[in-house]
């Protein structure tokens, strides 16, 4: 992993420093001036054979092209994936390709483009995986290229969210981590592309297994308010039987149910310790998180945490004595 902070540096170099790093993989052609408020944090993580890497900043109106010297230096053919927050442009050839905000690019790593960026605040993630490293002919890989994808919505909206909690999280993994990660991305990029190109039944068993228990996973997180929130609600909203539901989960440390109900007892014990929340009364986080009756909640907090609700509340907030 590196990061790559401007602030960390003396002012005088910020500015060479940040255009040389773009410099890398893009000629960088400025249409103005240098801002002198430019600011970037950028952070690239190596995951086995793919790339995440993650850049928000204040920059300057410029330029950026790949030209036929900079393709020539690559190591590897591999394909680009860009999620951005902001609307962009991308020119392929004689193509133009207009992204809306959310929307991912596809870009070759072989092929010359060119990014016009406007002067602003720019929030970008994006991936780099080489062509044999997806389980997808090439071919229809290459006919993603130039196409903007949905990142609002389906695998495109559960990629983005998973590379950005990789991105945020870095530090807190271990190295033995390495490959579970790039299995999960390399599944969403799978899946992404297999769906965008029509061809989902081209996606590989496992990954698909392994997409779904993302997918409800991700459904649970979303809906641990909602106090009807079962195995069974989880399984109809993923159109699944109860059993293939459990089915899914048999190689998990946790079974269903259980792990709803952890999910939940964390998210009220963070918010009992929060104390811009102290005044909030614990019966009524115990509602927000899906315990509806405060006896339950409490008997179910205290078997999992050894002391009651407000116990807890006083040891995190509460000045002793």
């Amino acid at each position: 992993m590196s990061d790559f902070r401007t602030d960390d540096l003396p002012v005088l170099e910020r500015v060479d420093a940040f255009f040389g790093r773009l410099g890398e993989n893009v000629l960088v052609k400025l249409r103005g001036d240098h801002r002198p408020d430019l600011r970037s944090d950028q952070r690239v993580l190596s995951m086995g054979g793919i790339v995440v890497s993650a850049m928000t900043g204040t920059v300057p109106s410029m330029l950026l092209r790949r030209t036929p010297a900079i393709v020539a230096r690559a190591d590897t053919e591999e394909v680009r994936l860009s999620f951005s927050v902001e609307s962009r442009s991308i020119g392929i050839g004689k193509d133009e390709v207009a992204l809306r905000p959310g929307d991912w690019s596809v870009v070759d790593s072989a092929l010359l483009y060119d990014i016009p960026v406007a002067d602003g605040t720019h929030t970008e993630t994006s991936i780099g995986v080489p062509y044999s490293r997806i389980p997808v002919r090439r071919s229809r890989i290459e006919r993603l290229v130039g196409r903007p994808l949905d990142g609002k919505s389906g695998y495109g909206a559960l990629l983005a969210q998973v590379l950005t909690q990789i991105v945020r999280d870095a530090d807190s993994y271990r190295p033995e981590d390495a490959s579970q990660l790039e299995t999960t991305a390399m599944d969403l990029v799978t899946a992404l592309c297999c769906r965008a190109s029509d061809s989902g039944s081209f996606v590989p068993a496992e990954s698909r297994r392994r997409n779904l228990v993302l997918r409800i996973r991700n459904f649970v997180r979303e809906n641990l308010h909602d106090p009807g929130l079962t195995p069974g609600s989880i399984a109809a909203a993923h159109h699944i039987s109860r059993s293939h539901l459990h089915n899914l989960f048999k190689d998990q440390e946790e079974t269903v149910a259980a792990w709803i109900r952890r999910q939940r007892l964390e998210r009220a014990a963070d918010d009992l310790a929060d104390p811009a929340l102290l005044d909030t009364p614990v019966h009524t986080i115990a509602a927000r998180w899906g315990f509806p009756r405060p006896a339950d909640f409490t008997r179910a907090f205290r078997a999992d945490r050894g002391v009651t609700p407000g116990e807890h509340r006083r040891r995190h907030i509460l000045p002793p004595g």
